[in-house]
C-alpha cells in the first residue's frame, strides 16, 4: 500500500497537475538555497529528499536508496560541491516553504538547480514510490534522472 501524506489541501490541488521539470523565470521569487553558495558560487545542483515528521518504513527506504544512488554514482561531484545531497523535514517551520516551492504532495526526491543562490529549475522524481520495491530499478532511475538533469543544465 502506498502511503499518501498530504502536506496541505492547497498543495493537493496544485499537485494534481502533472509536472516533470519546472523552470523558474522572471517574475518568480527566488527560493532560498540550502546549498552552500560560498563553496560553489555560480551553479550547484541539490538532490533533496523531503519528508515529514511521520516516517514509515517505505519512506525511510526511499531516503536510503536515493542516498545510495547519489553517493554511489556522483562521488566526485559531491566532493567538489557541484552536487549536494540534502535531507529536509518539511514539517519544520523553516522548511515549510519547500512544500509550495516544489509542489510537494508526499515524501519526494527532487532535483534542483541553483545559480547564484536562486532556483533555475527543478524536477520531482515522481517514480520513486512505484520503484521502491525494486532497489536496482530505483537506484538506476535516480542515477539516470540525475545524470540527465545535470547534462541539461
Amino acid at each position: 500500500m502506498r502511503p499518501r501524506l498530504l502536506f496541505s489541501a492547497a498543495v493537493v490541488v496544485a499537485g494534481l497537475a502533472a509536472f516533470h521539470t519546472q523552470a523558474v523565470g522572471a517574475g518568480h521569487e527566488a527560493i532560498p538555497a540550502v546549498a552552500d553558495s560560498a563553496r560553489a558560487p555560480g551553479a550547484v545542483t541539490v538532490v533533496y529528499y523531503f519528508h515529514g515528521n511521520v516516517r514509515c518504513a517505505t519512506c525511510k527506504k526511499i531516503e536510503a536508496y536515493a542516498d545510495e544512488a547519489v553517493h554511489e554514482e556522483f562521488g566526485k561531484a559531491l566532493e567538489d560541491g557541484s552536487l549536494q545531497w540534502q535531507v529536509v523535514n518539511v514539517d519544520e517551520p523553516e522548511n515549510r516553504h519547500f512544500v509550495q516551492d516544489f509542489q510537494l504532495v508526499t515524501k519526494s526526491v527532487v532535483l534542483v538547480e541553483y545559480r547564484d543562490g536562486k532556483v533555475v529549475r527543478f524536477k520531482n522524481l515522481d517514480q520513486v514510490w512505484q520503484l521502491v520495491r525494486d532497489k536496482e530499478r530505483f537506484v538506476t532511475y535516480v542515477q539516470d534522472a540525475t545524470r540527465e538533469f545535470l547534462a541539461a543544465g
